[in-house]
């Protein structure tokens, strides 16, 4: 029950369909109860041949009606005895089904309703919990995505998500809508018989012990089937990634083992909880099996000593068997919430992250730099980590500071802390004197372009890509950026010029066509402040040239933060500042540090930039 009530907690956001889901569950309940007890008259009607019984009921009658069990039950046998002398059996055998015919309509006409508005409270549900998951995925720190496997993620989006959506719908039903069918079914059954209603009472627990057996231990097993899930999906990507590689070292065998492992891992754990799902149903068919067999048994016992009424017997399993449905759907509800608790905690992982880079609400809309870009003593770990040691230097405007050092030393998390993808330990980072953390994300990154060693483009047209996060897009300002950035002769060749789509990631281009829309899109953004993160280490020569004359472009005037791979990329630079293991180890131009003949002559006589 636990289980239902936090899988329920994630529509009550949806309070209106939830009602109407309810209120129509409750009114499709009342009428399927009249459409099943019309079936006593019916029997009555058909198999008394006498109408010396109807005169009876119609004489024994005292003319008082009560809502009683008894005075409700002979004021509806004083009616139809009543329209059966005055008007014939057949004619009231008409009544009878017409007014069943109504009831059923009426109940479905209800249930579809009540169908309908289920229908947009799960569909709303999960849309929410997809929003929130993106929303999450936009501002969740970088290091959570390289703690989480890319393959869980998108597993949580795909998978998780359905196996929540089938937990909505069975738990919403078994607490908004079958508890009111068995209890309304129930109540009918009493008033009916009550001691045959009492024998179905006490087998109730009895059957609740069972399906609690075969429920226990499907939320952990599932849990693990969705990891597994993620694991499988995670290996596609790469694989998908680096076929080129896999197929040029001869590792397909390799990949196709790790793949089966896994692939095999999966087949047990869900043929596990499968084989438990799967006994849901039988085992509940079952149970209402014997239930209906002791009720024959107990029930026919009473008719022979004539404590019941044969038609109203036979009325009463008919009513009895619509118990079976909202009973089965209520244990199918209990194994869906397990494995849908399972995909919840997993999406909470996400949904639930409270290490997030704190924004600030600012009252300027955009904030104008003026003056300098300062890190005054500023430490930093990943972890247990430690990445930079006491690093202090200043950006003034319109500066070209070029950071250099071997894989490690810490170059790319500068830049990283610079436009806030992490937040230092200790030390500030301000723009004129203002800490960057006063600043709201939106207002600090306004005023930063970054271009990467790794060109990220997404799965659309050439222009969509250069204008990237805008409303509205300037055609003119997009051919002059592209001209800037070298891309507009290879984009006007392309089939459909700024409108042409380039594949995921841009895979319809080469490296230096995705690293000079790169630049386009860095220069139609006209930033303040660049960020070149080895911006041209990717490319060959040829394309490095291309690319350099166009990072030259976007550079002048600029204020530039280079992480520097190739020494043609920093000799010009303003200010040079080396790295190692963390620590600022010199400082100053290019032909200073020259001059100095230590860390940085090395790196230039090695040419070991990274």
């Amino acid at each position: 029950m636990k289980n239902l009530l936090r899988i329920a907690k994630i529509t009550l956001k949806f309070r209106k369909s939830l009602f109407l889901n309810l209120g129509f569950n409750i009114l499709g309940m009342f009428f399927s109860i009249f459409s099943f007890a019309m079936i006593i008259p019916l029997l009555r009607i058909i198999f008394n041949s006498s109408m010396d019984v109807f005169q009876k009921m119609v004489n024994s009658y005292n003319g008082i009606f009560n809502w009683s069990k008894e005075g409700i039950v002979d004021f509806v046998n004083f009616s139809l005895a009543q329209y059966a002398i005055n008007n014939g059996r057949y004619s009231t055998l008409i009544l009878i089904c017409g007014f069943l015919v109504l009831m059923v309509f009426l109940k479905n006409t209800f249930t579809f309703l009540s169908t309908f508005f289920l229908s947009d409270l799960v569909q709303s549900s999960i849309k929410s919990l997809r929003d929130l998951m993106y929303q999450k995925v936009l501002i969740l720190p970088l290091k959570f995505f390289s703690d989480e496997k890319k393959g869980n993620l998108l597993s949580m989006f795909s998978a998780d998500l359905k196996e929540i959506e089938l937990s909505i719908k069975a738990t919403t039903n078994a607490i908004f809508k079958d508890p009111f069918y068995v209890i309304g079914y129930f109540l009918t059954l009493f008033i009916i018989s009550f001691k045959l209603t009492i024998f179905i009472v006490l087998f109730l627990p009895f059957a609740g012990f069972i399906i609690s057996k075969i429920s226990n231990g499907l939320r952990k097993r599932s849990q693990k089937g969705q990891e597994n899930l993620g694991s499988i999906l995670s290996l596609t990507e790469e694989t998908l990634f680096g076929l080129r590689i896999i197929k040029s070292f001869n590792a397909q065998k390799f990949m196709k083992n790790r793949f089966n492992d896994k692939s095999y891992s999966l087949y047990s754990i869900m043929l596990g909880i499968n084989r438990r799902v799967y006994l849901a149903s039988p085992v509940s068919e079952f149970l209402g099996v014997l239930a209906t067999s002791g009720v024959l048994l107990y029930g026919g016992n009473l008719v022979f000593k004539g404590e019941i009424q044969p038609d109203v017997f036979i009325g009463y399993l008919i009513l009895f068997s619509q118990l079976i449905s909202p009973f089965k759907s209520i244990s199918k509800a209990i194994y869906d919430s397990s494995q849908g608790i399972a995909a919840l905690e997993r999406i909470e992982k996400i949904t639930l992250e409270k290490k997030i880079i704190q924004d600030v609400d600012s009252k300027e809309e955009k904030f104008i730099f003026s003056k300098e870009i300062s890190f005054n003593e500023v430490f930093f770990k990943y972890d247990k980590e430690e990445v930079l040691n006491n690093i202090s230097f200043k950006i003034n405007k319109g500066e070209t500071v070029a950071i250099v050092g071997h894989s490690g030393a810490g170059k790319s998390t500068i830049a990283d802390l610079l436009i806030r993808f992490y937040d230092v330990q200790s030390g500030t980072i301000k723009i004129d004197d203002i800490n960057i953390q006063e600043l709201s994300l939106g207002q600090l990154r306004d005023l930063m372009g970054v271009v990467t060693q790794e060109s990220i483009l997404f799965n659309d047209s050439v222009i969509n890509n250069i204008g990237l996060g805008l409303k509205e897009i300037d055609h003119n300002q997009v051919i002059k950026s592209s001209q800037m950035a070298n891309a507009h002769d290879f984009i006007e060749n392309m089939g459909e010029k700024y409108h042409t789509q380039i594949g995921d990631g841009g895979n319809k281009l080469s490296g230096g066509e995705k690293q000079r829309l790169s630049i386009a899109r860095a220069i139609y953004k006209n930033p303040e402040i660049l960020i070149l993160d080895e911006a041209t280490s990717s490319l060959d020569t040829k394309s490095e040239k291309s690319v350099q004359e166009a990072l030259d472009r976007l550079m002048k005037n600029r204020t530039s933060l280079v992480i520097a791979h190739r020494l043609s990329t920093i000799q010009n630079a303003d200010k040079i500042i080396v790295l190692d293991k963390g620590k600022i180890v010199e400082m100053g131009s290019h032909l200073e540090l020259i001059k100095k003949n230590n860390f940085y002559k090395n790196f230039i006589d090695m040419q070991s930039f990274s």
